[in-house]
């Protein structure tokens, strides 16, 4: 077994292989794997999975890696257990980070505008290092987003199904019974749980599809009113767990 240590100047080359290795993963979904994920998200209808557009493909594909646990692990912890021989080092390597990809709602408090963010978890205020060449270059401190995030030694990446939290999202029939059943002493280790963290996301993807805001996210720069204004919402929220 060849020893790979990630450090953040392989970003671009973790991005490069990743994107392959996503293929290669979402190839083994199997037809009820897809139409199982599809009525999770609900968008399986008359028998056929409706997507309208690539960002919605995106968090279909994101899902169905990480969030979608059939049988207590994810699609790419089935890859590296069943299909190992189909990668090559570097690859297992990803591999064996990605299974333990875990669902967060974080908040940016700095960027260098360059290439690196500094992240907080909403729920467990755990600080994250964030590496994203795009991301670094337009986002602002306040910025308020989920999605799965992949630990490596010395920093983080986002899988790319992420999305900027609304008030809409938040407030939508099906992410709010997921944040109402959280009780204050859970809160902090409530994401700690990846069958908690596929929960969350289940909810929040759904909401998104169904409210139509998959594309409200893309790297670009929001407006500063909006940004503000949802900012202040999550501040002040009645809602236990969003403490910012």
């Amino acid at each position: 077994m060849t020893d790979i240590t990630f450090t953040s100047a392989d970003y671009l080359e973790i991005r490069r292989r990743g994107v392959l290795l996503n293929a290669k993963i979402f190839k083994k979904l199997t037809s009820e794997d897809i139409k199982t994920c599809g009525r999770h998200l609900g968008i399986w209808h008359q028998k056929a999975l409706v997507i309208n557009n690539e960002d919605e493909m995106d968090l279909f594909a994101d899902y169905a890696t990480y969030g979608y646990r059939p049988h207590g692990f994810n699609m790419a912890e089935k890859f590296l257990r069943l299909f190992h021989k189909e990668a090559d080092d570097f690859e297992l390597e990803l591999l064996r980070r990605m299974r333990f990809a875990h669902y967060a709602i974080y908040q940016v408090e700095e960027t260098n505008g360059t290439d690196t963010l500094k992240v907080v978890d909403v729920f467990s205020k755990v600080q994250y290092k964030l590496i994203d060449h795009q991301l670094a270059k337009t986002a602002y401190r306040g910025l308020i987003l989920a999605g799965y995030l992949v630990d490596f030694d010395e920093f983080s990446i986002q899988t790319g199904g992420t999305v900027l939290v609304t008030r809409e999202i938040l407030e939508s029939d099906e992410v709010m019974p997921v944040i109402d059943s959280i009780d204050d002493n859970q809160l902090g280790n409530f994401l700690s749980n990846p069958v908690n963290g596929a929960k969350l996301a289940k909810a929040v993807v759904s909401a998104i599809f169904k409210l139509g805001q998959a594309s409200n996210f893309r790297h670009k720069s929001l407006d500063r009113q909006a940004r503000f204004s949802i900012s202040s919402y999550i501040r002040n929220c009645s809602l236990a767990v969003i403490r910012i």
